[in-house]
């Protein structure tokens, strides 16, 4: 009796487990497939989304930087835009646009002030679109735009078209956009890659374009950031359903980047915190770092990279407490991630 027990018991169980495995299949096929794209190849998403993939590099200067990332969305009567990029590279965007639909462009929203994310706001608008961006991103546009933008303005690759731009509505912690046959949500979740980040999610389609605030490679400039609440609003996005994730930089992902993304600022905040226990310079830190996983994800090692070495000496900078996060910002970004501030990107 008992031996027919144990038998059955087994049965049950080896039939639980392949419902189980049956179950993570069907949840697998429901989920957006991850597209396999190319530089500046544009590719439907999800019904009526369209996604962008700009080229960058982190260790082949051969290819050229080409801005942001962008997904725009199709509604009923208009299209959303996600990112502004820079003034050639946003021309580049909307005659794409102009080949998956014959519908206007009403909005397009910056993620954040950066310039490879805000300075074509002015071709956008030329098109009708009315800039989105969070109230931080919006004053730090006034505080350090007008400047900078006249100094890349200068000069035989000078821009004319960067000495102005606007942002006509900004907003605290949330912007909604939806009708009948879309969804889109702006959302502020703290100040990470800069005091103005903004994300866009799209429930419907379990969505999220997060601007840099998660990049897919060695492309996070950490400048204008705060680290330990980069940490925490990670975790915030962590909490949305989601199967795509259309970073600012790098190919489309899964979820699983949010984790990828808190790790790295995780164990550099705790490697910057013993190198200080240890009285060693920003510098020996930096030289020091040991992130074998870091390279399996971005293909460059963590040691190597000069983004990284600046990034241990402005964590190393927030744990001495020599940062004000409140200013941050307010002096400029580089126009290249991979350049000084006085760099202007191709035309």
């Amino acid at each position: 009796m008992l031996k027919r027990f144990a038998l059955l018991a087994a049965a049950g169980a080896a039939f639980g487990l392949v419902v189980f495995a049956s179950a993570d299949k069907k949840d697998e096929a429901k989920q957006l497939p991850v597209p396999d794209m190319k530089f500046n190849e544009v590719k439907e998403i999800a019904p009526g989304v369209f996604f962008r993939l700009s080229s960058i590099s982190a260790n082949d200067k051969n290819i050229p930087f080409g801005g942001s990332n962008h997904t725009w969305v199709v509604f009923k009567d208009y299209v959303v835009v996600i990112d502004a990029n820079f003034p050639k590279e946003a021309a580049d965007v909307i005659a794409d646009i102009k080949k998956t639909t014959n519908k206007p462009i009403k909005y397009v929203l910056d993620t954040h002030h950066h310039g490879d994310h805000a300075y074509g706001n002015a071709v956008w608008a030329k098109a009708g679109a009315k800039v989105v961006a969070h109230k931080n991103a919006a004053r730090l546009l006034l505080v350090s735009g007008p400047k900078q933008w006249e100094d890349a303005s200068k000069g035989k690759d000078g821009r004319d078209d960067l000495k102005t731009t606007t942002v006509d509505i900004s907003f605290d912690d949330k912007y909604e956009l939806k009708d009948d046959t879309q969804h889109v949500v702006f959302m502020h979740f703290g100040h990470m890659h800069t005091a103005g980040d903004a994300s866009a999610y799209l429930p419907r389609h379990k969505i999220l374009c997060t601007g840099d605030a998660c990049v897919n490679g060695a492309f996070n400039y950490m400048g204008h950031s705060n680290s330990l609440s980069w940490v925490k609003c990670l975790e915030a996005m962590d909490k949305l359903e989601v199967d795509l994730i259309c970073p600012g930089h790098g190919k489309v992902s899964r979820k699983d980047l949010l984790a990828n993304e808190r790790r790295y600022f995780t164990e550099l905040r705790d490697a910057v915190k013993k190198g200080l226990d240890a009285k060693k310079s920003p510098e020996e830190i930096a030289k020091g770092l040991n992130f074998p996983w870091y390279k399996e994800w971005t293909g460059v090692d963590v040691a190597e990279t000069d983004m990284n070495k600046d990034n241990v000496k402005h964590v190393y900078a927030e744990l001495t407490g020599k940062v004000d996060h409140d200013r941050l910002g307010a002096t400029f970004a580089p126009l290249d991630w991979r350049q000084p501030p006085t760099g202007v990107a191709a035309r």
